[in-house]
């Protein structure tokens, strides 16, 4: 079980981003635009694995950026990853869809959904948000739940 402190921080990071994409992602994504969302998510998790948790807020979505300043952001990723240590094994679980999102403007939402082992966590969801920025996906909300 994740220490409590670990929930804390990660709650924080993105709990408010996580609850403006929850609308709607049960619908089904368009292939093609899962390809092009995958490696979006998959760049920015391993920007965050190897400790980078500043260019992984660069490489974000303006929407993401705006709700969390830099300092704030990696400074509880970084808590919440060290409680958690290193990554053991990921696995993708699902993608979903949405258009809406509550408090966002209206586009194209991914959700891309893993299941994760850490050193010192185990069974670990985490959930990766990748949006439609003009022509270009980034990711718009990353959240860690065990």
């Amino acid at each position: 079980m994740l220490p409590k402190q670990l929930r804390i921080h990660a709650v924080l990071i993105v709990a408010c981003l996580f609850m403006i994409f929850i609308p709607l992602y049960n619908q089904s994504p368009d292939s093609d635009k899962v390809e092009q969302a995958e490696p979006i998510g998959t760049e920015f998790l391993t920007l965050v694995d190897s400790g980078k948790y500043a260019e992984s807020w660069q490489s974000s979505a303006s929407l993401m950026q705006e709700k969390i300043a830099k300092n704030d952001w990696v400074e509880k990723l970084s808590k919440a990853r060290n409680l958690s240590g290193g990554l053991i094994q990921r696995v993708q679980k699902s993608a979903s869809y949405s258009t809406e999102a509550q408090d966002s403007p209206e586009g194209e939402y991914i959700m891309l959904i893993y299941e994760s082992d850490f050193q010192r966590a185990e069974d670990v969801s985490e959930y990766v948000t990748v949006m439609l920025e003009g022509d270009t996906w980034k990711v718009a909300g990353y959240f860690m739940q065990q």
